[in-house]
């Protein structure tokens, strides 16, 4: 595994779906990206956010990553395991730490049972920079007007 020097975190490792790129989005990445000298952002497939939300992203997995690349082109950007409960990315990676987000607590039980440390992030003005608020108004506004 990775390791920490002079108590700082060398390699951190940030999991989401990333649809919808908004300001919450940023302030996660960057508050995880402060906290470690590398961050891996591990964007969710397709089929893994049928799976977990019961709908496609609005998204196509590259626009995703590229919207976190536009945002910050030093992140370490890879596509997310294709099988639910591998985790294969992150035996890849290795993370010292992954930085979770408040609403993200699944993925918390599952790090647990794998012994993989973690830390969670607190929300920046969830009741405005939330995918599922961003997203439903911007489905609202591809309707044709009336």
């Amino acid at each position: 595994m990775a390791q920490q020097s002079k108590g700082r975190i060398q390699k951190g490792m940030a999991f989401g779906v990333f649809d919808h790129f908004h300001k919450g989005h940023e302030y996660f990445l960057s508050e995880a990206k402060s906290r470690c000298d590398e961050l891996v952002v591990v964007v969710t497939v397709p089929g893994i956010v049928e799976l977990l939300k019961k709908r496609q992203p609005d998204h196509s997995l590259e626009e995703r990553k590229a919207h976190i690349a536009t945002f910050d082109a030093s992140l370490s950007i890879v596509s997310g395991d294709e099988a639910l409960g591998s985790w294969q990315v992150l035996r890849m990676h290795e993370p010292d730490i992954v930085f979770l987000g408040y609403d993200q607590q699944g993925i918390a039980r599952e790090l647990d049972k794998l012994g993989q440390a973690y830390a969670l992030i607190g929300p920046h003005h969830p009741e405005r920079y939330k995918s599922s608020i961003v997203g439903k108004q911007a489905r609202l506004d591809d309707l044709p007007k009336a």
